[in-house]
């Protein structure tokens, strides 16, 4: 820095003109490493000035006086609530799966289809909507809510096909809406905020998840009753662990009995589901209709090239970008495929193994969202003192003891265990999905529409095969296969968590290497101006 001093010293020892004297600089901006000294008066200076002055204030303070700012914030808010109902349709999924088998009159194994259908149907929605959403050049809040709408018209129809194949059909569809919600939502908002919005990626996970704590109850009242004899048998102490099982059926006929003719009533939670979608439709075209943010026009290169100067990471090289998003894929798809898979699967576990009635089932799935609920709104404060990655390894190894212990648990018939590690999985499970978004974003690479429809084809993916699997052991072999692959998954996901960890590190700039920065000093004459290139050192903190 000493040759910049003297520079400076040289600069500010020459003689100044009158309206330099008149106007001395009385500004100084600090953007992350880079120093620049602007000049009151000039239009630049205002406008920066005037985002200073809304970095201090609070929240109110911004929305009432910056214009954009209220326009993101309120965007931010549309997106909260379409996740809400994007977890509410998904949270009741589980639940209501042993009705959609009475509607189509499917065993287990065929039923799983409809998940993989939805999984198909996410992943093929989630290259779409990355596709039409860096593409696209205008308001893209349009994509968000045209997806919202979408979702509204599927999820009325759902409960109406008692066709088995047109079931499968229409779980494609409400899987393309609603893998499209989840891509472009998630890539608006960090597109909106950027590093900023590490809380905001939170918030709208927290809402997703609220919606899936919810809709179980909301929807467990409406699930034809219990005629399966064997279920009904059981006592409701033998269900919290007071007293052992006294019901001693084969464990074949309770996995493959034959679906009771009963009347279902499950039209009625979905019209809801159908209504909240339309609630978070309307928003938010209102929003793109009446949009006043000035519209980027970067080039996809440039972009990445500001953000990872931002970010303090080198510049990947094409193959290393490859290598990474594969990496990264792996360790997403492993997530939502456990998470998927122990919501969907939670309710028939307990049925079928722990010989529960639906509606006890109903309510574990509600403990496993209401843990992941209230993980999610840590979460939106977690993310202001915790970096992602050490979120991500410590709820990684809390969520390997819950899976451990729902196995020993459910081995030995330990009930009061079971819903302890429900608890434990659903709190643990709650912040890795976002906090991937973050910790990419941070530390790895810019997150585009592009990158996040990958992300989510890799969360598809999984979501895809593990129904498949699943439904396949568990009513061909024994139920304990559910607890069996969830622990085996957990295991490699820490292990690949590891693996992005190492590379992430070899990608981050050492600690206190120096960079050239540019300081502009401008007089009030734009063609007049002096630029002194100095050493700034960077002091990022190493993960």
């Amino acid at each position: 820095m000493g040759s910049a001093t003297e520079e400076v010293n040289q600069n500010k020892n020459s003689e100044p003109s009158s309206d330099d004297e008149k106007t001395p600089f009385t500004e100084k901006e600090v953007n992350g490493d880079d120093v620049q000294i602007v000049k009151n008066g000039i239009e630049n200076c205002q406008d920066h000035s005037t985002s200073s002055k809304d970095k201090k204030g609070g929240i109110m303070t911004k929305l009432k006086n910056n214009a954009i700012y209220r326009e993101k914030y309120l965007i931010s808010l549309g997106i909260m609530w379409s996740f809400f109902v994007l977890g509410w349709t998904i949270g009741q999924f589980g639940p209501s799966l042993l009705d959609l088998r009475i509607i189509t009159n499917a065993s287990l194994k065929k039923a799983s289809g409809f998940m993989t259908g939805h999984s198909v149907g996410y992943l093929v929605g989630s290259i779409i909507s990355g596709i039409i959403f860096d593409k696209m050049k205008g308001e893209k809040t349009y994509c968000v809510s045209s997806f919202s709408l979408a979702l509204t018209v599927i999820v009325a129809f759902i409960p109406w096909c008692s066709i088995y194949e047109l079931m499968v059909g229409i779980h494609v569809f409400k899987g393309m809406a609603g893998g499209g919600l989840d891509t472009t939502g998630n890539a608006l908002l960090i597109s909106l905020w950027r590093a900023d919005g590490r809380s905001f990626m939170q918030s709208i996970h927290f809402a997703f998840a609220i919606g899936g704590a919810i809709s179980p109850f909301v929807t467990a009242p409406f699930l034809a009753p219990d005629e399966n004899p064997q279920n009904n048998s059981v006592p409701s102490s033998d269900i919290i662990g007071n007293a052992s099982l006294t019901t001693t059926t084969d464990l074949s006929n309770a996995t493959q009995w034959d679906v009771p003719r009963t009347e279902s009533r499950l039209f009625i939670p979905f019209s809801i589901a159908s209504f909240l979608a339309v609630t978070a439709t309307i928003p938010l075209f209102v929003m793109a209709c009446t949009s006043k943010r000035p519209t980027e026009k970067k080039t996809e290169k440039s972009e990445d090239e500001e953000v990872d100067k931002e970010r303090n990471v080198e510049k990947l090289s094409t193959g290393m970008k490859v290598l990474v998003l594969i990496i990264m894929m792996l360790l997403m798809g492993l997530y939502c495929a456990m998470e998927d898979g122990f919501n969907n699967f939670l309710a028939t576990f307990c049925v079928s193994e722990l010989k529960w009635t639906k509606y006890i089932a109903s309510v574990v799935t509600a403990v496993f969202w209401a843990s992941f609920t209230a993980g999610r709104f840590l979460g939106i404060f977690l993310a202001r003192s915790f970096k992602p990655v050490r979120m991500i390894f410590i709820l990684s190894v809390f969520l390997l003891i819950g899976f451990l212990g729902f196995f020993l648990t459910a081995q030995f018939k330990f009930y009061e265990g079971i819903w302890i590690s429900t608890g434990l999985i659903g709190f643990s499970m709650s912040i890795i999905f976002p906090s991937i978004f973050s910790w990419t974003e941070d530390s790895i690479l810019p997150v585009t529409g592009f990158i996040a429809s990958l992300f989510l084809i890799a969360s598809s993916a999984g979501s895809m095969i593990n129904p498949i699997i699943l439904g396949f052991l568990m009513e061909n072999s024994t139920p304990m296969w559910f607890t069996y692959i969830m622990l085996g998954e957990s295991v490699i996901m820490l292990m690949v968590f590891f693996l992005v960890w190492t590379i992430a590190n070899r990608i981050k700039l050492p600690k206190n290497t120096f960079k050239e920065v540019k300081i502009e000093i401008r007089s009030e004459d734009p063609d007049e101006y002096r630029s002194i290139i100095a050493e700034s050192e960077i002091n990022e903190d190493r993960l």
